[in-house]
């Protein structure tokens, strides 16, 4: 499964929702930078390497988690999940 693929297009819907909500904070946006640019690097790997990505920018991906009362609630879970396969491997 390509788990990089995933965590950039969540990146990118994150971004684009902070710029929407004109709330774009260096910090969210440093961490955004940072996901998809590990992501590029390391998509066309193993599924293993792609898992220890994942634990690799598992801070910046909190950084970005939406809250879990707003209507993001399932992306929130879906980042989630994808933090609890990493460390599993």
């Amino acid at each position: 499964m390509d788990y990089l693929i995933q965590l950039k297009k969540i990146a990118k819907s994150r971004e684009n929702a902070y710029r929407i909500a004109k709330r774009e904070e260096i910090g969210k946006l440093k961490a955004i930078t940072n996901i998809i640019k590990v992501a590029d690097y390391f998509s066309g790997k193993s599924e293993e390497v792609q898992l220890k990505a994942v634990a690799r920018v598992e801070r910046d991906i909190l950084t970005i988690l939406p809250d879990p009362r707003s209507r993001y609630s399932r992306l929130r879970d879906k980042m989630l999940d994808l933090i609890a396969k990493s460390k599993e491997a």
